[in-house]
Formats: C-alpha cells, structure tokens, sequence
C-alpha cells in the first residue's frame, strides 16, 4: 500500500513540504505536552504526519522529518513527550512503513510488537518496576507489567487498523486532491 505519489516532484517542493509536516507533527507533540487529556491520541496523530510523510518523500523524507519533530519535542513540550515520539510514536510508523515493503503483513506484525514490547519493557525497567526482581517480591509490580504488556498489544492491534484505514483514505482521498493542486 506504501507509494510515493510524486505528487511534489521538485526538490525545493519536498524540502517546503518536509518542513510543513515537521511543524505540524511538531504541533501535536506541543498540544500533548501542554493538553491535561488526550496525550496518546496526539502522540498517535503526530505518527500519522509521519506515515504521511513517508507516502509523500519516501522513507528518507521521512527519516528526516522524524529527527526534525524529535529534536524540536526535546526542546519545546517536555523530556518524556520528546521520549515517547522519539521511541515510540515516531519510530512505530517507520518501522511498519519499513518492514511490509520487504516482509509480510503476519511477519511485519510479529516484528513490531516484539520490538514495541521489548522497548516496553526495558522503559519499564528504566523506570523502576524492575525492583521487585532484586529485592522483596511483590505481586502488584508482576500484575502492573502485565497490564502495561496486554495495554501494549491492544494498542498495538489498533495502531494497525487504524494506520490501514488511514493510509486508504489519504491515498483515496487527500492525495489526489493535492496533485490536483499542485
């Protein structure tokens, strides 16, 4: 389903268009630092402008991108929103992009969430929770992992259909409209 669309072919069109999207994905990573509700669903639209970006510039482009908005969340929201897009949000969307132009839907799907629960876990550990492997055992840390783990796969199902649902419409939809502007 990933093509570029070509639909900006010049350089200096794909630079301005790069920049576009680095400050619109860079807008709702400030609107879920600042916003009291609705991080995850901010944090799940900035990944989408990266999904955009990857059909628009390719992968490159949007490898780009993605260290733009990284560096610019470092700087801006705060230290975990710039952590969560740079870990989380931002790789996810490139890593799918990457894995089912070389693989298949079932093996691109295993991948991710073995990675996504690995780096899970380690931010788990970075934490703190790993403490009741070295000292007292408690259950409560035991059931907070699974949580965490069976949220993550829920999420990750999801994230799935909706970056499938996503990138239908904006092929069907938003894409010819923009090279009907352009």
């Amino acid at each position: 389903m990933v093509r570029r669309t070509n639909s900006f072919s010049s350089g200096t069109a794909q630079i301005a268009l790069g920049g576009i999207l680095s400050a619109l994905c860079w807008l709702f990573l400030i609107l879920a630092g600042v916003m009291p509700t609705g991080r995850f669903f901010l944090l799940t639209m900035a990944s989408l402008v990266i999904v955009v970006a990857c059909l628009e510039l390719g992968q490159r482009g949007a490898f780009i991108v993605y260290l733009a908005t990284s560096a610019l969340a470092f700087v801006y929201p705060n230290i975990f929103t710039g952590v969560m897009f740079a870990l989380c949000f931002g790789f996810l969307p490139q890593l799918i992009v990457f894995l089912r132009v070389r693989t298949s839907t079932f093996i691109m799907r295993v991948v991710t969430h073995i990675v996504m629960s690995a780096m899970a876990l380690v931010a788990l550990f970075v934490i703190g929770i790993d403490r009741f492997a070295f000292g007292r055992f408690e259950p409560s840390n035991l059931v907070i992992v699974i949580l965490v783990m069976v949220s993550l796969q829920l999420f990750l199902l999801i994230y799935h259909y909706v970056l499938r649902v996503f990138e239908r419409f904006y092929m069907d939809r938003i894409s010819p409209w923009l090279r009907r502007r352009s």
